[in-house]
């Protein structure tokens, strides 16, 4: 008896667009999105003629192979994407070595990155316009320089005006200044970085730093938006605003520069998360009043010894009675 079977050409299109998406999330170097255009000739039609499957690029480059197969997929691919549909960039480049003799110039030069970035970034920029959202992680081995007075990540320089999200982990040498024109971002997180200025964040909403240090910055970042804002870690040379006119949560950990909070105002602060082991530090800098108006008072960590320990307990028992509309301790 002969089976009967069944066309693909029969599967509504909205059917076959939730079958792509769910290919995208694993898509993989060896199964790249190109492979459902080999199932048939209808398949081949709709993931052609549908512009969001090719709009995300999530590149995990971690040898010089993988970077040449992404060089010569990715033209078209922006193409296939369409002239208005918003990209979603994630770059990730960790370079495969086990001894220090192994990283030579073919494990940290910077060329391939750039010719990456530059693909994306179109001609003068032209696609840049399209960012949606980007997250760039770069293997510390790799630093971006200047060459001729032009630094080395110019993909970088122009205006992104539908960018909302922003992730960073990149070493920037001086001189080189990037994102200054960011109007539409609201999330961003910087770490294990090195920058020569603060990217526009003027719009954000969320910030994160973590181990992130700038080349000399004398001016206090713009922030007049910032709701959410979580310092950890290692932070040199970053200046904070007079006043978070409009901050609601801020969490510390591990903070290194403790005293940059002095004087600070933030009258709209409803939850406070810092350690144990940093509230003695912190409360001898940030001024009751500040943040007499919190909801949430968040404690992570684990407790000091001795003497520490009363001490701890004494500035804690000082604050939740300055903190007067004080709804939920929690102790994590």
């Amino acid at each position: 008896m002969k089976i009967p079977t069944i066309g693909n050409e029969i599967l509504p299109f909205d059917i076959l667009v939730r079958v792509f998406q769910y290919y995208q999330l694993d898509e993989s170097l060896i199964y790249p999105i190109e492979t459902l255009l080999l199932v048939c000739k209808a398949w081949n039609e709709a993931a052609s003629n549908y512009p969001p499957l090719w709009s995300t690029y999530t590149i995990d480059s971690y040898n010089m192979v993988v970077a040449d197969i992404w060089l010569r997929r990715l033209p078209l691919r922006l193409l296939r994407s369409g002239p208005t549909t918003p990209l979603h960039i994630d770059i990730c480049v960790f370079y495969e070595c086990t001894l220090w003799s192994e990283l030579d110039t073919n494990f940290s030069d910077e060329k391939p990155i750039i010719a990456l970035l530059n693909i994306l970034a179109g001609e003068n920029g032209t696609l840049c316009a399209r960012w949606k959202s980007l997250r760039f992680s770069i293997d510390s081995y790799v630093c971006f320089t200047m060459e001729g007075g032009e630094h080395s990540l110019k993909a970088l320089t122009y205006p992104m005006p539908l960018l909302t999200s922003l992730e960073l982990n990149l070493y920037m040498s001086p001189g080189a200044v990037i994102f200054p024109n960011l109007p539409s971002l609201t999330s961003v997180f910087l770490y294990n970085s090195t920058f020569n200025n603060y990217p526009d964040v003027s719009h954000a909403l969320k910030i994160e730093f973590a181990n992130t240090r700038w080349n000399e910055m004398h001016e206090p970042m713009k922030v007049p938006k910032v709701q959410e804002l979580h310092i950890s870690g290692d932070i040199q040379s970053f200046r904070h605003p007079w006043e978070y006119e409009n901050l609601r949560t801020l969490v510390l950990e591990k903070y290194n520069q403790v005293s940059s909070l002095k004087g600070l105002s933030m009258p709209s602060l409803k939850t406070l998360i810092i350690e144990f082991n940093q509230v003695v530090q912190i409360c001898a800098v940030v001024d009751f009043s500040a943040i007499a108006n919190i909801h949430t008072f968040d404690l992570r960590g684990r407790l000091p010894f001795g003497e520490d320990r009363k001490e701890v307990y004494r500035i804690i028992s000082r604050l939740l009675r300055a903190c007067i509309r004080l709804r939920e301790l929690r102790i994590n």
